[in-house]
């Protein structure tokens, strides 16, 4: 098992302060390199301190989820108890999974990073725990497990779908940005869509609607859209909340579903449990990612696998009920 004095050896500073980097004591004066390169040896000789031993022992094991870069932090990660049932098909102790939130220290064994983060945030992450499994980051070391999502597969299927094999003329899409502490979530899946249509000469910009990520303002872009006579036969719905007020509206304005317009919904996390059908969806991050990411981070986290891996796993297109 490996200890502080390792540590200490091959970072080439003394064992306090290897001991009070990893308490994660901010009053010592040593620079975000030194934190860094500590919490990467301890991450590399699987160093586990004797307090989270015992907790684990006690507890189960208890992950985190960083998903900060791909929904709001004041929504809702509905979906966090269903990976309870996935986790106990890999690992017999109870598993418990807790949405993180950036700054703010977490007990944790491991954690599930989904998006691209800035080196602060990584060494917050590190600070946590050393077992990380990251989802589609920007990141080229090898040092951590990584999970890398080809988004573009299922958006590509699903064009396919509407305009080559359903025929549709156009496709529209009713969207939206959140931006908050330098982070933009929704701006990749808006570019990737216009590109797609672009090689496709497809693209009409007269049928984009761009909004906030809110039930509401899906409710208020359907409208605009239907009143302009701007809204497409066939439309994307940016995610889960934006699709539940774009579809009341709809409902408002007599339109049904497939008949009058055909409904695709844009899904990466859940956040709220909808009212309506299961409409045709392209899944950023469908189960088999999440049960691919426990797994791999539970065999870190209890010794069963030492060495890194990477995974590459496409998003994917479902065509629902209607």
């Amino acid at each position: 098992m490996a200890t502080i004095k390792q540590i200490s050896e091959m970072a080439n500073v003394s064992m306090a302060t290897v001991s009070r980097v990893l308490n994660k004591d901010e009053t010592i004066a040593v620079s975000a390199e030194v934190r860094n390169k500590i919490f990467d040896i301890a991450h590399e000789l699987q160093y586990i301190p004797p307090k989270k031993r015992r907790m684990k022992a006690e507890k189960g094991i208890t992950i985190g989820i960083a998903d900060w870069h791909i929904i709001r932090k004041d929504a809702h990660h509905v979906k966090l108890s269903d990976y309870v049932g996935i986790a106990s098909r890999f690992c017999t102790d109870p598993v418990e999974f807790k949405r993180m939130t950036y700054g703010e220290d977490l007990q944790v064994d491991g954690i599930i990073a989904l998006g691209r983060f800035s080196e602060e945030e990584v060494l917050y992450l590190k600070k946590q725990s050393y077992m990380i499994l990251f989802i589609n980051s920007d990141r080229q070391d090898y040092k951590y497990d990584r999970i890398i999502m080809d988004y573009n597969e299922g958006l590509m299927q699903m064009v396919s779908y509407i305009l080559d094999e359903q025929k549709y003329e156009s496709l529209g899409y009713i969207g939206a940005y959140y931006e908050q502490d330098g982070i933009v979530i929704g701006k990749t899946r808006h570019e990737a869509l216009v590109t797609i249509l672009k090689d496709k000469n497809k693209y009409q910009e007269e049928q984009f609607f761009i909004g906030e990520f809110s039930k509401q303002s899906g409710y208020e872009m359907a409208k605009k859209a239907i009143r302009a006579n701007h809204l497409a036969k066939a439309v994307l719905l940016g995610n889960d909340q934006i699709a539940e007020g774009a579809l009341e509206a709809f409902e408002e304005e007599g339109l049904k579903v497939p008949e009058d317009v055909r409904v695709i919904i844009y899904k990466d996390i859940e956040t709220l449990r909808s009212k309506y059908p299961s409409y045709i969806a392209v899944e950023m991050f469908p189960d088999f990612v999440w049960e691919t990411a426990i797994k791999l981070l539970i065999e870190r986290i209890t010794g069963a696998r030492t060495e890194t891996m990477t995974v590459i796993l496409p998003s994917k297109f479902c065509e629902g009920k209607v």
